[in-house]
């Protein structure tokens, strides 16, 4: 699988924070992790019920668990990446069963869906697996949390298209509630790599543009000039 055309389709933000790791190794096993959460968020929208969702999230598990037992893995792309990419000596397996179980609050009743845990249990295990790769040293769990909580609001109008509920009411006031939130959670972040900090200026372009958009993400247009805009920023 050629890993930069897959995430440039299905992850485009990611793929250009990428670009920001100048260690071609480091790149690919970031790319790695990309494309397995890929595979994992999508899961909600080829599976319809719980049980046969929480049945394909355990062959990952299992399929991922061959490859730190010496094993092979099933024939999946993803699988193959993984064990030629990712430093297996770096991150553990426990790891990304923790960002696996993440993917559990998928298949929740939706009453049942809470916007902040969520993004704290499916985007800090992925950060902190990338901050071993890379090398940053600053804790990421405030910048994770905040470049999920912003993300999930900009996928509001996706997540109603599959009835599924994000936040109790979508009005104004409770996505600018969240941004508030993001725009603390920013405020602790203090990474020095520049992957880390491209999240950080994406994340914020976004909060901007949810502000003046009057905090309806379901109205958003594409960011003009948005790779510029973060690379100018994080570089200089």
């Amino acid at each position: 699988m050629n890993l930069t055309e897959f995430l440039k389709e299905n992850d485009p933000d990611r793929y250009f924070m990428s670009l920001f790791i100048k260690d071609e190794a480091q790149r690919q096993a970031v790319m790695v992790l990309d494309s397995l959460n890929v595979e994992l968020a999508r899961l909600r929208d080829i599976i319809d019920t719980p049980h046969m969702g929480l049945i394909r999230l355990q062959w990952w598990r299992d399929e991922i668990k061959k490859i730190y037992s010496g094993q092979k893995s099933a024939p999946h792309d993803v699988l193959i990446s993984l064990a030629a990419h990712l430093p297996l000596q770096k991150i553990l397996f426990e790891e990304i069963d923790a960002l696996i179980s993440a993917r559990e609050a998928d298949f929740l009743e939706y009453d049942q869906f809470n916007i902040q845990d969520y993004a704290q249990q499916i985007h800090i295990p992925l950060l902190l697996m990338k901050a071993k790769i890379i090398g940053e040293e600053a804790k990421v769990d405030e910048l994770a949390e905040a470049y999920a909580l912003i993300g999930l609001l900009r996928a509001i109008p996706f997540y109603k298209a599959r009835s599924q509920v994000l936040i109790p009411a979508i009005q104004p006031a409770a996505v600018q509630n969240i941004c508030n939130v993001a725009v603390q959670l920013l405020a602790e972040d203090k990474c020095k790599k520049g992957y880390f900090k491209a999240h950080h200026v994406l994340a914020d372009l976004y909060i901007q543009q949810i502000r003046k958009n009057g905090f309806n993400p379901e109205n958003l247009q594409p960011l003009a000039f948005k790779e510029l805009r973060v690379w100018w920023r994080t570089l200089f």
